[in-house]
């Protein structure tokens, strides 16, 4: 099994617009994020591949802990950190390679954390597989707005 060391990032803009990509062709959500490269610390993976999937540089403003899933259907066992960042200057094009772009990312940007959030938990999912990165991700989102909430 291939353990994956990943980042995820709750990417707010100015607007508190929230980023999730509708990734087309498994019929799930996610928030920007991957794997961490050898040597990469945690921040700077976070920060990149948020740039990557959404186009904008990031400043990251707190972060939202660890959560770990076993995908058995996909041999891989991921382990991502979670994160909170907010959008540096002006929204860019996404970077996506090539695996992405086959499975049909796609970025959309959400007016509030609790419409991400009710997209996600109304969001039915027939691959179990893919089911449980987007439940990891709902949980990033729930914690981001639990944090946020708690700073006013």
């Amino acid at each position: 099994m291939e353990v994956r060391n990943a980042t995820r990032t709750v990417l707010l803009d100015q607007d508190n617009q929230v980023a999730v990509i509708n990734v087309h062709k498994h019929g799930y959500y996610k928030i920007p994020g991957g794997g961490v490269e050898s040597g990469e610390e945690l921040i700077d993976a976070a920060r990149r591949e948020a740039k990557e999937e959404s186009g904008c540089d990031s400043e990251i403003v707190a972060e939202l802990g660890r959560i770990e899933t076993d995908i058995l259907g996909w041999n891989m066992y991921d382990i991502s950190d979670g994160f909170i960042a907010r959008v540096v200057g002006e929204k860019g094009a996404t970077e996506y390679e090539d695996w992405e772009k086959e499975r049909g990312f796609d970025i959309e940007w959400h007016d509030s954390l609790d419409e991400a959030i009710q997209l996600i938990e109304t969001n039915q999912v027939s691959d179990p597989n893919a089911t449980k990165l987007q439940a990891r991700d709902l949980e990033f989102l729930k914690r981001a707005r639990n944090y946020l909430g708690n700073q006013k």
